[in-house]
């Protein structure tokens, strides 16, 4: 009798596993033949390229940045751009095939130029015998190339791409760039500062892709910190201050917007999930490392990027348990985080919170719980770091002339709501020992002007009424 009992518990419990097998394929196969949501359909429609040759694109010359002296970079970057496209699964780009970055950078960005960080950088600059004037001749091919780049067209084709072009050499091109032209004359210094924030600017209103959106808060923020010495001086030519002052406006809700790089992320997951090509698995992935450099350029930690990569759902038997159901509650997600980010002090919504609403079945959400929650925070965040440094600068020029009787905190508050701190909301703060104009940073915290804690610019002496009140009582 018992010898007969075990074979048939076993005949029920493989019925009842084949049972849900069926029901859980066949719940998968319906449900994939559902109509998407407009959400959906919206946020996965193409998006059409503006420039036809990809030759015109100084995308591609940023991606080919560093290919051999002998070859044509934005060729070479457009290569790269298709070995990445028709790969099955997305990879990063891929700079290791011979030819492709010849010409990188063999030290550190801050080595190639530290006259750069200078408290007087046009002072050193225009020493005869400053040593950047070795480091521009050694460039010198990086140095065309850069002004190149600044001359051509734009459009971000990395979308629902993963990877970024090489930090390094663009960060150290554009530095020896600029100082090559303060050394020659500051005309041409200026002009090409100009060039170079304007373009970069450009660029963070028009990135498709985090990555790229990053790359140009990187290289604004750089040429901003640069602007910021510059303007901190006793003595400072007015044409510089009246066009930096023109440079330096605040944000405007365009470069703030994350709307394509989040929209990208959904894109990319969403490809990632459809192509049948299922040979190259997570762990074989090569690390991307100019995310990494990038995030360290960014002073962001690299696992942030991996935060808000959509991950692979679940798979049975080689089907993947994602239902178009499951999809349109992703793009209920990652719409409601486009229109957050939006605003500045709009928390991000959670995934789990917007899952409430979505038609979503019990099997469903057994089979495939929602458990992605991709952290954008730290990138809006950044955002709002860049606005705030610009904003700071902006302050320095227009606080230049002091005020008979006015104090700072009363000019601060009389400026306009334009330069006030966009992490508050109210005027920037000052500190009267350490002679620093601040925001209070990401924390919200006033840290009295620590530049650890609080971003935070010089105060010249020419600001400061009390020593404007010291030198009239000297005479």
């Amino acid at each position: 009798m018992k010898s007969r009992t075990i074979p048939l518990r076993t005949l029920i419990i493989s019925l009842c596993i084949v049972g849900m097998f069926l029901e859980i394929s066949g719940l998968i196969w319906s449900s994939k033949k559902d109509k998407p949501s407009e959400t959906f359909l919206k946020l996965t429609e193409p998006v059409p390229h503006v420039l036809d040759n990809p030759l015109e694109n100084g995308y591609f010359l940023l991606l080919g940045f560093a290919a051999a002296s002998g070859a044509d970079p934005v060729q070479v970057g457009y290569d790269i751009w298709l070995e990445a496209d028709g790969r099955s699964l997305p990879q990063e780009f891929d700079f290791e095939k011979p030819g492709r970055s010849e010409l990188r950078v063999p030290v550190g960005i801050d080595d190639v130029l530290p006259e750069w960080k200078a408290s007087n950088p046009l002072e050193e600059f225009q020493r005869r015998d400053a040593l950047f004037r070795t480091s521009a001749a050694r460039y010198r091919i990086l140095l065309q190339r850069y002004d190149q780049w600044l001359r051509m067209r734009f459009e971000d084709w990395g979308y629902a791409h993963t990877g970024a072009p090489r930090v390094e050499e663009l960060m150290s091109t554009h530095r020896l760039y600029v100082a090559d032209g303060f050394a020659q004359q500051s005309r041409l210094g200026l002009e090409r500062l100009t060039r170079d924030v304007t373009r970069w600017r450009i660029v963070l209103r028009e990135a498709r892709t985090l990555s790229m959106k990053v790359l140009a808060e990187v290289m604004l923020e750089d040429d901003v910190e640069f602007l910021s010495r510059l303007i901190s001086q006793p003595t400072v030519d007015r044409t510089l201050l009246t066009q930096a002052l023109h440079l330096l406006q605040p944000l405007t809700r365009s470069e703030y917007s994350l709307r394509w790089p989040v929209q990208s992320e959904f894109v990319l997951g969403y490809r990632r999930e459809q192509r049948s090509d299922r040979t190259l698995i997570p762990q074989e992935r090569r690390d991307n490392s100019t995310t990494a450099s990038l995030a360290r350029a960014a002073h962001l930690q690299p696992e942030l990027f991996k935060t808000v990569e959509h991950p692979r759902t679940h798979r049975f038997f080689g089907m993947s348990s994602a239902s178009q159901r499951t999809w349109d509650t992703y793009a209920m997600f990652y719409d409601a985080t486009i229109k957050a980010a939006d605003s500045v002090h709009s928390p991000l919504p959670k995934l789990r919170d917007v899952a409430r609403d979505s038609p979503l079945t019990l099997l469903e959400r057994m089979t495939n719980p929602l458990e992605f929650d991709p952290n954008w925070e730290p990138f809006a965040q950044r955002l709002v770091e860049t606005d705030a440094r610009l904003r700071l600068a902006s302050l320095q020029i227009l606080l230049r002339n002091p005020a008979t009787t006015a104090t700072i905190p009363t000019r601060l508050a009389e400026v306009g709501s334009m330069y006030f701190d966009p992490f508050t909301g109210f005027p920037m703060l000052w500190s009267p020992t350490q002679k620093r104009l601040y925001s209070v940073g990401k924390d919200g915290l006033d840290d009295g002007g620590d530049p650890t804690f609080d971003i935070s610019v010089p105060l010249t002496p020419a600001m400061d009424p009390s020593m404007a009140v010291a030198k009239r009582a000297a005479r």
